[in-house]
């Protein structure tokens, strides 16, 4: 063996076998020194400072002691701390337990990465000076570069984030490019088992959320800045935002100007507390996001100040297209379980359009101002366009609240056409309830089909008029609850097997949530409609539990009886 090459090796640990050029490892230790080379422990380098100053090679790893805790911000630029294509530089712990990077003072980031690409972050733990003082960000992804470039190659793993004053973990595009109209932003970036919890309490810039990937605005005229993105397995919690911001102030997971990106296994609750803006927050939503889903995630307890709009579990928001929500669990949220709402801004933002809500659970939903909230809440504030091909199927919606709404429409319903209401259950316990709630006099431009609704008294308001017969209703209406002249309907309670509610699961948990499968003689076995059939609409593969659809005819609700 070259002997060059042996001490290379001995130092950095790593196999250069079949000519592949050894990569480096930098250690970081309170007890270390910047004047040593870091190359191993004993000889480990001490401050954020040297790491920030220090030209990392690409494919290289900078490991923080684990358990030890560094005083500062850790600020990764081009042109030192990132990798190249198959050369993917690593940030990280070593040793027992988690690094921990405390901010010296309220400004201080946790982590800023400027133009960041094939670098992974992992395994550090992020601690802001207080929520209601910091004014910094937990970690701070940021692409200013020209020309509309998607970054690639970044990777967030196993954060643990608190403590801050804006947002937990924030994905933007620059102001550079923003004054240029570049929608600059990142392709396939990653976050994956990260914890964001008690953040946004002091939000004084930005949008104040637990985790936020947002670019440049208007999917009407520029590019989706976020394309491919992944966040997954994460919890999201106690991220209150803040009083008198103009922002929707603390969410727990936001998207904006995303396209073809994914969440999936996360918890979003107890966040939005201090929010007593207009515009409220949501546990997980998306807004001027195309081609994106969310599914398997549980989102519960969300928050927002007495009177205000919002505070529920999940929303594809204005400017939606192809967006999904699917195979999730809603409950105990200030505001409504599932929400597809337009507001207005008919110059930049797309029609709400062609987006699908299916297979979930919504439970105990709309607990503040119940009377102004649902379980399902669709409406418009866009009095130009109309909004088509939006479906909301086959989610089993429960509440034992007292005057809940159902299926709760509201502002300018009529704007919706070609718009379905198919295969649900809405299940209510509590008295004075309404299985349908149309709170304007506009008469709703939703078609409902194939529906179960129980309830203690039939309660439905459509247009201007209450009905509390569903003859009635059906003969004021008569393409409601009809194909070829025959009735769709059930009016009659689903025979769960289970008691509900359920509460918390710790994440979406099917084997929890199985009280919500119905029993052999439910009336929603074979009960359902053929979407596909009559309306062209793709019911997708299985329902909430993972069975196959349709086993015989289709069925009413989450669940998909064999």
């Amino acid at each position: 063996m070259n002997m060059t090459v042996g001490i290379n090796l001995a130092l950095t640990g790593q196999n250069g076998a079949w000519g592949a050029a050894p990569t480096v490892t930098y250690y970081v230790d309170p007890a270390g020194s910047d004047a040593a080379n870091g190359l191993t422990q004993a000889t480990a380098w001490q401050t954020l400072s040297k790491v920030n100053g220090a030209t990392i090679p690409a494919g290289a790893s900078v490991l923080f002691k684990g358990g030890s805790t560094f005083t500062g911000a850790l600020d990764l630029v081009e042109g030192k701390h990132f990798g190249s294509s198959g050369l993917i530089t690593t940030f990280g712990s070593y040793g027992t337990g988690k690094g921990t990077i405390q901010a010296g003072v309220n400004g201080d980031n946790g982590v800023s990465a400027l133009n960041p690409h094939h670098v992974t972050i992992q395994d550090l733990i992020l601690v802001g000076t207080g929520s209601t003082v910091s004014t910094g960000t937990g970690f701070a992804l940021t692409n200013d570069l020209l020309g509309g470039p998607k970054l690639q190659g970044v990777s967030l793993l196993r954060m643990d984030i608190s403590g801050y004053g804006i947002d937990g973990i924030a994905g933007y595009t620059g102001s550079t490019a923003y004054a240029a109209n570049s929608p600059s932003g990142f392709d396939g970036l990653l976050i994956d088992g990260c914890v964001v919890h008690d953040n946004t309490g002091n939000a004084t810039t930005g949008t104040g959320n637990g985790i936020t990937l947002q670019g440049l605005y208007g999917l009407l005229n520029v590019a989706a800045s976020f394309t491919n993105c992944i966040i997954r397995n994460c919890k999201v919690y106690n991220n209150t935002g803040k009083a008198g911001l103009t922002q929707h102030s603390g969410s727990g997971i936001l998207l904006g100007q995303c396209s073809g990106a994914l969440i999936e296994n996360c918890e979003a609750y107890n966040n939005g507390a201090n929010n007593s803006n207009a515009a409220g927050p949501v546990g997980i939503w998306m807004y001027d996001t195309i081609n994106s889903t969310v599914q398997f995630c549980e989102s519960h307890h969300n928050k927002t100040g007495l009177g205000t709009a919002d505070g529920g579990g999940f929303d594809i928001d204005g400017g939606c297209q192809g967006c999904i929500v699917q195979y999730c669990y809603s409950h105990d949220n200030y505001g409504s379980g599932y929400q597809l709402y337009q507001y207005s801004d008919a110059a930049n933002i797309r029609t709400l359009s062609n987006n699908t809500i299916r297979f979930n659970i919504s439970e105990n939903d709309g607990t503040q101002n119940v009377t102004a909230k649902g379980m399902v809440h669709l409406g418009t504030a866009d009095l130009v366009r109309a909004n088509t091909g939006n479906v909301i199927h086959n989610n089993t919606l429960f509440s034992s609240i007292a005057s809940a709404n159902g299926f709760w429409l509201d502002s300018n319903p009529d704007k919706f056409t070609t718009t379905y209401f198919l295969n649900n259950v809405v299940y209510l316990t509590g008295a004075s309830s309404k299985v349908i709630n149309s709170t304007p006099s506009a008469v709703p431009g939703v078609l409902c089909i194939g529906n179960d609704y129980s309830s203690p008294s039939t309660s439905i308001k459509w247009g201007a008029t209450t009905y509390t017969t569903f003859s009635n209703w059906r003969a004021a209406f008569p393409t409601q609850e009809t194909v070829a002249g025959v009735a769709t309907f059930k009016s009659t309670s689903p025979l769960l097997v289970g008691a509900v509610p359920v509460g918390n699961t710790n994440g979406f948990n099917t084997t929890l949530l199985a009280p919500y499968k119905t029993q052999s003689g439910s009336p929603c076995k074979n009960g359902g409609q053929d979407m596909l059939t009559l309306y062209g609409i793709n019911p997708g593969t299985r329902d909430l539990f993972g069975n196959t659809i349709p086993q015989g005819l289709y069925d009413i609700g989450c669940y998909e009886t064999a």
